[in-house]
């Protein structure tokens, strides 16, 4: 007993100097380390709350991922707080309650490159709050405090995780390898779009049997986001691509395009790519920070085209993995031939090329009234799309 008791005084002289470094470890993993993505959400959690809540399996895993995101933020607050346990709480629970939001929103400002939008800065202040709070109340008993921080670390870190299944990293190079191989067989410019687009979901419904065609559409999307899109969409699904293929990709990428652009095409296929890595509100955050910089001074302009090319790619996604009848629908639709009016709309009368202060003085900014306006004429001429929409 008193052997047991000296370890335990052991141990409570290091935690002062512990919940410091622990702190500043889990900050800078919340800057640098992706935030957990709804395909990484353990399946344990969605059943768990796909059984509780009774909602659809998208649904859960979107609750679970919220879950994890908020826990990791949370984690700020509880760190803070032991890491100052040797302070009373006359000065500790108000230096902890105003440090540790301004800390949760700065780690996300980092991690997403971008200020976070109303929504992220509500997520990101709530959980390190609740944190916070939940950290002063276990600085009485600092070891059992710790264990349980721990296990929560390790369900975040659990559902950090970015990378793609061996079955679907497999399927997608193959997708790939069968799109190079045909290469020859694709010609220019918009026509070349439609072929890829009939190549890859029309090689997923061969690989479907019949049965799920969720999974070998995902392939599909993964495939011409690396090929149509960018390479780096490999990198964020953590699977290296064949350095000597590249200039075949190149080259094949830079004559398809899409409204006779190049880079509508990219932005069509890095989209729905991001749909399939994270989800469908994340890849189209991505978009729109991008033309938020694009505007910036040296920039292209925000771009509406571009926002709707984004969009458009983030639909085809969701209404190829929604469910099975979606994706059955879409192998349906494809094996009938592509046109692009079914994928997306025309581009014709959408402002382009504008400057951060043109955006902000006579649209409005992003909530400005003309912007809206052009947000509704977007999702209008998207919803003439066959191919984007989804059935229940």
């Amino acid at each position: 007993m008193i052997k047991s008791n000296a370890s335990n005084n052991k141990l409570a002289d290091y935690l002062p100097i512990l919940w410091p470094v622990l702190l500043v470890v889990w900050c800078v993993l919340l800057c640098f380390v992706p935030d957990p993505r709804p395909l990484s959400a353990p399946d344990w959690a969605v059943d768990g709350i796909r059984s509780t809540l009774k909602v659809s399996e998208s649904a859960s895993r979107v609750v679970a991922t919220i879950a994890l995101r908020a826990c990791g933020l949370a984690l700020i607050g509880v760190f803070l707080s032991l890491s100052l346990s040797q302070i009373s709480n006359k000065f500790a629970v108000p230096f902890v309650l105003i440090l540790t939001p301004l800390l949760a929103v700065l780690c996300q400002w980092i991690n997403y490159g971008y200020f976070p939008i109303f929504l992220q800065l509500q997520l990101g202040v709530t959980s390190a709050v609740i944190g916070a709070l939940f950290g002063l109340s276990l600085r009485r008993n600092l070891i059992a405090g710790g264990v349980l921080v721990i296990l929560i670390a390790g369900l975040y870190l659990w559902g950090t995780n970015t990378g793609i299944s061996d079955d679907l990293a497999n399927d997608a190079r193959a997708t790939g390898e069968y799109l190079l191989a045909n290469a020859e067989s694709v010609p220019n410019g918009d026509a070349g779009f439609a072929k890829l687009l009939e190549l890859a979901f029309l090689f997923a419904e061969d690989n479907s049997h019949g049965t799920d065609a969720i999974h070998p559409n995902k392939a599909a999307i993964l495939a011409l986001g690396v090929i149509l899109g960018e390479e780096r969409v490999a990198k964020v699904a953590q699977r290296p691509i064949q350095l000597t293929r590249v200039p075949e990709i190149a080259a094949l990428r830079n004559r398809v395009t899409l409204r006779g652009r190049n880079d509508l095409a990219r932005h069509f296929s890095v989209s729905a790519a991001l749909v399939v890595l994270s989800d469908e509100n994340r890849s189209m955050t991505v978009g729109i920070v991008k033309e938020m910089m694009d505007a910036t001074e040296g920039g292209s302009g925000f771009s509406f085209v571009d926002l709707m090319a984004d969009r458009a790619g983030t639909l085809l996604a969701v209404a190829a993995t929604k469910n099975r009848s979606n994706a059955r629908n879409l192998h349906t639709r494809i094996g009938r031939g592509v046109v692009i009016a079914d994928f997306f709309p025309e581009i014709d009368g959408l402002p382009e090329g504008l400057t951060g202060d043109v955006f902000q003085s006579e649209y409005g900014g992003l909530g400005g009234k003309e912007t809206l306006k052009l947000a509704e004429e977007i999702e209008r001429r998207i919803a003439a799309c066959q191919a984007l929409q989804t059935i229940e």
